[in-house]
């Protein structure tokens, strides 16, 4: 859009812009201020401004998600759940498309790109005012405020050549509109809002008709105090959240000069004792379960003892099961003192974690998952069942070292998928002394035996026949625990509340995988499992490939559980004892082997379900 000039009279233009990652502007509003003249002679001379966007640079980058150490890692414990916390100096956002990104130099002149600036850009329909004064910054020339839009491409503001103007753009980063300074009254008071300041001088060339470039990248002037609310580690979005509160956290309003950026707090500050879930906005467009809000200060005094209390959390389980936390006993977050600073961030990060279920105390004490692993590609792929019971879900059947489900991977490339379940490195895949708490000797296994007499050498009875949950006819099918700690949480279901791991069998080891295997329906994965259906808990172990066993090498361990009963001698022949079921579990030892697909060397292996235990 090109806008004509106005002559011999006094003139606003309001003109829009494209930024430079693409982010359109477009004029909204046509109010005026002081004039600026305008002559015949320097018809077409333009100053085009452009947006680089909000500069992100200021603060340490860190990962939001959580620490990268397990021994980083704060986790607070509840009644039903539980909550790795972490106060982080930087805030999520979306970046411009260009990282390196221009700035203004003081001269006038574009200053070449800085590809340490990280800048994020101005969402659609953010308003922001542009003020030109005179070069000295003491009289107000124009003001004009414009909107970010995807519809207009660019703009411009007619300007005089030979002239040298001071310059200010100011936004709140939303939708609000923005007070039009004077020169006899340039001052706004901000309370509670994202503050963005940009200045500068430009000095116009006295060539008529050259259009003189103005990128404007934007800087933070209140202290962020943002609330992050995540429970991707429960598997779902929040649907609805009780009651938000905060402890010692307070706010301050300041008074800005806007033509000499002079800044002003507040005496007295004003506490903020609760939120509520529409203050929240997603953190990734179109997924309600990483949440954030923000608190925008001028005051820059230590909170001392701050806290987040949550009630009655309510999300809907990727496997569309509603679940609540915090419905009998609040989740109070402790955070400690904290410092605001100006132009800066501070973000209290809540990320809600399934809470685990303990066998043993002590350092002996293991904390495993309610529930096997499962993987879903796409947004936070790696997660738990909703309910622990008996399926023979494909998603769940995982080659050793594998990361993903039904594939085969070489030696080099095992990982652990337990670690990768949000946030990352709270969960591990368990290891053959993790399992050890739960069995009582080892077996050989190579490959998958028929015979489950055969599979067991130790016992770890559960309970006797006719008296243990779960059983079926005449057959368990599932091997349980007593657990010293989480059971009885309200938020779960009894399977859920017990150390259960349940008979979904193992896939024997198969040089090649069929093709489809992720896409069969449970009935033909249980063909697929054969007898181990129903008959076999099998789980990995994370232990690396040894001499186990006599399985030189390429063995490795892992878990297995079946229901047997005892027998007695008659004559020679054993003969089962009548009602007498009880549960063998041992640690398993198999042979992996190496085999050549597409001319690339992997470790075969049988699937078998991964059980996750706590860092």
């Amino acid at each position: 859009m090109k806008l004509s000039t106005l002559k011999k009279a006094n003139w606003i233009v309001a003109a829009v812009l494209l930024t430079t990652s693409g982010t359109l502007i477009t004029s909204c509003s046509k109010d005026k201020n002081t004039a600026i003249e305008q002559s015949d002679d320097h018809e077409g001379t333009n100053l085009v401004l452009s947006i680089s966007g909000i500069n992100e640079s200021n603060d340490d980058i860190k990962q939001a998600s959580a620490a990268s150490k397990e021994n980083r890692l704060n986790v607070q414990s509840f009644s039903d759940v539980d909550v790795v916390s972490s106060v982080e100096t930087n805030t999520p956002y979306t970046p411009a498309s260009e990282l390196a990104v221009k700035s203004y130099s003081s001269s006038g002149q574009v200053a070449a790109s800085n590809t340490n600036l990280r800048a994020a850009a101005l969402g659609d329909g953010v308003k922001y005012r542009l003020y030109l004064l005179s070069a000295d910054g003491t009289q107000v020339l124009s003001s004009q405020q414009y909107t970010v839009s995807s519809a207009t491409p660019t703009g411009t503001i007619t300007v005089t050549p030979g002239t040298t103007y001071k310059w200010v753009a100011f936004s709140y980063n939303n939708t609000e509109d923005i007070t039009a300074i004077t020169t006899a009254n340039p001052t706004v008071t901000v309370d509670n809002k994202d503050l963005l300041y940009a200045s500068g001088n430009i000095t116009i060339p006295n060539t008529p008709g050259v259009d003189v470039s103005l990128p404007i990248l934007f800087e933070h002037k209140f202290s962020r105090i943002g609330i992050r609310l995540n429970t991707m580690g429960v598997f779902g979005p929040i649907t609805s959240v009780g009651t938000i509160g905060l402890s010692n956290v307070s706010k301050k309003t300041a008074t800005i000069n806007v033509a000499t950026g002079a800044f002003t707090p507040a005496t007295t500050s004003t506490a903020v004792t609760s939120l509520s879930l529409s203050d929240f906005t997603n953190v990734t467009p179109g997924f309600a379960d990483d949440k954030i809000a923000y608190i925008y200060t001028a005051g820059t005094d230590q909170l001392t003892g701050v806290s987040v209390s949550l009630s009655n959390v309510a999300i809907k389980h990727s496997d569309n099961v509603d679940r609540t936390f915090g419905s009998t006993t609040a989740i109070t977050i402790s955070y400690g003192n904290i410092t605001p600073a100006l132009g800066h961030s501070r973000v209290l990060l809540a990320n809600v974690v399934e809470s685990p279920l303990t066998v043993g105390s002590g350092a002996s004490a293991v904390k495993f998952a309610r529930s096997n692993l499962y993987y879903t590609a796409g947004h936070n792929p790696y997660r738990f069942f909703a309910e622990n019971k008996q399926r023979s879900d494909a998603n769940s059947y995982f080659a050793y070292g594998a990361t993903t489900p039904a594939k085969f991977v070489n030696l080099a490339d095992r990982a652990d998928p337990c670690a990768l379940v949000y946030p990352a490195n709270l969960w591990r895949e368990a290891t053959h002394a993790d399992l050890a708490v739960l069995t009582t000797g080892n077996d050989l296994l190579n490959g998958l035996l028929s015979s489950l007499g055969s599979l067991n050498i130790a016992l770890t009875p559960d309970a006797p026949a006719g008296s243990t949950p779960g059983k079926t006819g005449t057959a368990f099918n599932y091997a349980q625990y007593t657990t010293t700690a989480g059971s009885g949480n309200p938020a779960f279901d009894a399977a859920s509340n017990s150390l259960r791991f349940y008979y979904n069998g193992q896939l024997a080891r198969l040089n090649v995988l069929p093709t489809n295997f992720l896409t069969l329906d449970v009935s033909a994965v249980q063909t697929l499992l054969g007898g181990s259906y129903g008959q076999q808990a099998a789980l990995w172990a994370k232990d690396a490939p040894g001499n186990i066993l006599g399985l030189i090498n390429l063995g490795t361990w892992g878990y297995l559980a079946s229901t047997e009963r005892l027998g007695v001698d008659v004559f020679g022949v054993t003969v089962a004892v009548p009602n007498s079921e009880y549960v063998k579990a041992k640690g398993s030892a198999e042979l992996l082997q190496t085999v050549s697909l597409l001319g690339i060397d992997v470790l075969s292996s049988s699937l078998k379900n991964v059980r996750c235990v706590r860092n």
